[in-house]
């Protein structure tokens, strides 16, 4: 009987982590015999960032149009599983909606790093209008056959910048330069070849990395200096712009197969609605976020983008994961687009 209970026990302490871990799909409990999913998004941004106002919105919109079938919990500030854990999360088919840069599929999908490759877009319009091209739904197929399903690629925070004690203007003036980069290779890549020497570091630690002089400073946009009230830290923003700042909402295909039909829609029309909510917000986020560093002493610097562009071209040319002639086509979507 003791080893009966102990099995019953250690059986019951399992399924709760279980839950736990990767969300359910239960009975609704309004009586229509539909299934309930519940869904944990997680991304590093703050409770307040744009983003995440927009994806409560979201979340709460979902929840009403299923009538309470599908819930979305929103964990922000890296409270859970971000970066390739997240996207592991998906892949493992866990009730996991990962908000991350794109590249964190480019293990599965090389030619996502293409996509938000360095130097390449002069605005969020450029690069929301690449996302819906037709070779960006070619990457959300090959995506699909690795387990993942992109529900929107275009959630912007800003374009991304070198941020540090002193004005970076050219590439001359970052030789050498130690700045925090985040845990990818893409971001190790650009920033060698810019010329800056990458120090690749998790989030949590870049105030103190700041203050201790373990780093010179780091690249990021500019809201999320202001955010993260680093305006004490860091006074000089030079606007590179090398990325754009964007993330995706990815979840697990084979979950996304378990859906019926309408959901499915109404999963993609708010996340793609979403998208736009919330870049329109960023927009008019920096405008006040940079208007407020300047008050704390943050000074503004223009760069020559022509220099950082013609050397950040090798980081393209040199990974040999990416499709041959990738770059041409994403300068002649781009043409076309400009053209407009």
């Amino acid at each position: 009987m003791k080893q009966r209970i102990k099995r019953t026990a250690w059986f019951s302490t399992l399924i709760a982590v279980l839950f736990l871990a990767f969300g359910c799909s239960k009975k609704n409990a309004g009586g229509q015999g539909a299934a309930k999913h519940v869904f944990k998004l997680s991304n590093v941004f703050t409770n307040e960032q744009p983003l995440n106002v927009t994806l409560r919105e979201v979340a709460d919109n979902i929840n009403k149009r299923t009538n309470g079938a599908i819930e979305i919990q929103i964990y922000p500030n890296g409270e859970i599983a971000t970066y390739k854990d997240g996207i592991e999360q998906v892949r493992a088919g866990a009730y996991f909606i990962s908000n991350e840069d794109p590249s964190y599929m480019a293990d599965y999908v090389p030619d996502y790093n293409a996509l938000v490759g360095p130097m390449l877009y002069n605005n969020m319009e450029e690069y929301t209008a690449i996302c819906h091209s037709d070779f960006a739904n070619d990457l959300n197929k090959k995506a699909e056959e690795n387990g993942m399903k992109v529900l929107a690629l275009d959630y912007g925070f800003g374009f991304r910048h070198i941020c540090a004690n002193k004005p970076v203007r050219n590439p001359k003036e970052l030789s050498g330069m130690k700045l925090r980069v985040p845990k990818s290779n893409l971001w190790i890549e650009t920033l060698s070849a810019m010329g800056a020497n990458p120090i690749p570091m998790a989030w949590s630690e870049v105030y103190s990395a700041v203050q201790q002089s373990v780093v010179v400073g780091l690249e990021t946009s500019i809201s999320d200096i202001a955010d993260n009230q680093m305006g004490a830290i860091i006074k000089d923003i030079s606007l590179t712009g090398h990325f754009c700042g964007t993330t995706c909402c990815v979840m697990s295909k084979k979950i996304w197969d378990s859906l019926t039909p309408e959901q499915q829609k109404i999963m993609e029309e708010e996340f793609l609605e979403g998208a736009k909510r919330n870049n329109e917000r960023v927009a008019l986020q920096e405008i006040k976020d940079r208007e407020n560093l300047g008050k704390e002493g943050v000074k503004f610097h223009e760069v020559e983008k022509d220099e950082f562009r013609v050397l950040t071209k090798k980081v393209f040319e040199n990974n040999k994961n990416l499709t041959p002639g990738v770059y041409d086509t994403i300068q002649a979507e781009l043409a076309k687009i400009r053209n407009k």
